[in-house]
Order: structure tokens, then sequence, then C-alpha cells
């Protein structure tokens, strides 16, 4: 037998090839690798490293947690675990939520906001039971489990208009007046597709699979979502000063195209943004940020690099995917730590997810399930 031919049998087999130094070459993945070198210490946390506090976010450390285990590294996903119940859930992910906010305040290091972050609190109680699913690892899902309960009871409220609907945390997002502030890019679709699907015992996650999905169809305006948006005697409109979407609302069209047609209303909201998509595709970038009040206006100049990459699996779950690869091409792949920290977390945030989903690293099941390219066919024993 050719060598050759030997090492491709070999690397079939999952548990061969995790010894084998051939396969382990060909699953490189060197956009999570420069990532991890950049951005993550050793014992697992994740540095902003563009703010002086040099800050860690609960959402990096759950997007971390979901390119650990996309990439099948279970050390790491220990290690980013640890760290962040160790340091953002006082010991324990089970009865506390991750805090949003760690960094360094004078010389001290600590939480800097203790209020925590819905979706990286929903991001990880995901994580963590695919993760239990994915390495049969039922102590994972019990922790997600804990944690979706402590999402219920203190992230959660229902809306005029909406339903039962996610908080973006436990404390001030209701206003006296009775206005209610959401983030449309904090409900991805398939995520909360899963959670319904997973806990189908307890009724809320359906109700707040619908109420996100009220929220997602209720605030994109000519194609385009806003970053925060807030729900008035029923009503959805966009929030802020300047009535705009860029560096949150980004994140609602990736998620857009990374869930699977059998959600619902993705026929629909495919529909809503095809203004944007037809821009884009007119462009050839996504720009920097919509805003307007009764028309919406695009920047005139493109969003960073993450944005573009971050496009790519919206082109092409529309259909357009000579579009998506170009989006693609925008980003940074391979290259040296420093170009990765000159990139930015966020930026390489955005990228790694596109990357990842374009490179067919991972799919996204039929019922929100994350399917992984390294796990195959093999089940739990």
């Amino acid at each position: 037998m050719g060598i050759r031919r030997f090492l491709g049998l070999v690397c079939g087999l999952t548990t061969v090839c995790a010894l084998t130094t051939a396969c382990q070459a060909a699953n490189r993945w060197p956009a999570w690798e420069g990532y991890q070198a950049a951005f993550i210490s050793d014992d697992g946390r994740v540095i902003d490293r563009s703010q002086e506090d040099l800050r860690t976010v609960s959402e990096g450390q759950a997007y971390a947690m979901f390119f650990a285990l996309v990439a099948g590294d279970q050390t790491r996903f220990n290690q980013l675990l640890k760290w962040t119940e160790d340091n953002l859930a006082k010991g324990d992910i089970r009865r506390n939520l991750p805090a949003w906010i760690w960094g360094r305040q004078a010389e001290q290091w600590g939480v800097l906001d203790a209020n925590s972050a819905s979706d990286a609190d929903l991001w990880i109680t995901y994580v963590l039971w695919e993760a239990g699913r994915l390495w049969c690892n039922p102590g994972y899902q019990a922790k997600a489990q804990a944690l979706g309960q402590r999402i219920l009871q203190q992230e959660t409220l229902t809306v005029e208009g909406l339903g039962l609907s996610v908080l973006p945390g436990p404390q001030g997002f209701v206003a006296d007046n009775g206005t209610v502030r959401l983030n449309p890019s904090y409900v991805p679709p398939f995520l909360m597709m899963r959670l319904a699907q997973v806990w189908p015992d307890d009724a809320r996650w359906a109700q707040l699979y619908l109420g996100s999905q009220q929220l997602l169809l209720a605030s994109v305006r000519q194609g385009a979502f806003p970053d925060w948006a807030e729900v008035r005697q029923g009503q959805v409109v966009w929030a802020g000063d300047d009535l705009r979407g860029d560096y949150d609302a980004i994140r609602t069209y990736l998620w857009i195209g990374l869930t699977p047609a059998t959600d619902p209303i993705q026929g629909t909201l495919k529909q809503q943004t095809r203004p944007v998509l037809n821009l884009v595709k007119a462009r050839g970038n996504m720009p920097e940020w919509f805003t307007g009040t009764d028309t919406v206006l695009p920047a005139d100049h493109p969003g960073p690099a993450g944005f573009q990459v971050a496009t790519a699996p919206f082109a092409a779950s529309q259909g357009e995917p000579a579009l998506a690869q170009a989006l693609l091409k925008q980003g940074l792949q391979q290259a040296p730590r420093e170009q990765w920290v000159a990139y930015g977390y966020y930026n390489a945030s955005l990228t790694l997810f596109g990357e990842a989903a374009m490179n067919k690293r991972f799919n996204i099941g039929p019922q929100g399930e994350l399917l992984p390219a390294w796990k195959g066919n093999q089940s739990c024993s």
C-alpha cells in the first residue's frame, strides 16, 4: 500500500487520526491557531487587547468555547470553561450568571460590571449542551441545564407585542415608562430553536423562541437590522440617539446565514433582508453601518474585514455563492500573531464564525444542533 493511500485511510479514523501527525496537519485550522495565539491566555482568558483595561467579556469566552468545540479541542474548551466559572461566575456557573466584563482597574484585576449579558449566557448554554452531546459528557449538559434555568429566571420578561422575550441582562433594560430595550443580535434563530428542542417539557423555551422570532421580524427595516430596538406599547422601533445598526447588528445577518431552512421564519427573513444583500452585491462589501428614520441609509465606506466574512454565510444562504466567496477572501485567514492582534478580537471572532461555516468546519443541523466536521458519524457508546 502506498504511503499516501495509507495516510488517507488512517485520517478517516478519528481515534487514530488524533494520534497521527500527518492527520493533525491536514485538520489544522490556521485561523483558530492565530486567534488563540493573539487573544487567549494559557489559562483560558480571551483578552480584548484593543482596550486599555485588557478586558475580557463573557461573549468572548462563549465564542471561544464554540470555536474550541468546532475544532474538537476539549483541552482548550475546558480551560475556557474553567476560567469563565472561576472568574465570571463566582466558581459555579450552575448557580451564578457570568458577569459580563472583567479586567484591570488601577492595579486591581477583577469583575468590572457584575451585570450579565444574555447573549453570552445563551451561547454558553448552547455550547455546553452540544459539547455534552458531542463529547459524551453529561456533566457539561447538567451545567447547561442549570445555566438555562438561571436565564429563564433572571433574564426574561413578557413583552407586549412579542411575548416572552430575552432581556439583554437582568438589570437596566426596562424603563420606568415600561419601554423595553432589546437586542436582535442576542437571539440567533438556530440557537433559540435548539434550546426549545432540547427542553420541550419547559414551555418557556418554546415561548422564548417565538418571542425572538417576533423581535427579528418586527425590527428589520428596509432590509437592515438595528443594534438595539425598543418596544413601546407593543410597537418595535429602532433605539438609540442615532438609530443605527453596526457592530451588534452585523451578527444578526451572520446568525441568519447559519440558521437552517427548517426554521419557520427563515424564508420571510431572507425576503425581508434581500435589499441589504442586493446592496452588498452591488457594492462588493457590507457597509460599516445603516442609519436613518423613515429611510435607512448605508455608510459610504465598507465595514471592517470581519464584517465582510460574517456576511459571507448570509450571502451563501441566499443563493449568492460567488458573492459569498468574494466576501470571505477579504478577511484574515492565516497570518502571524502580530497581524491577528492588530486585526482585533471582535474582527477575529466574526471572521472565525464566517470562515468556519464557509469552509464546512461545521454545519447547523435541522434542529439547530452543531455538526462539526471532526465528529463524522461517531456516536456515544
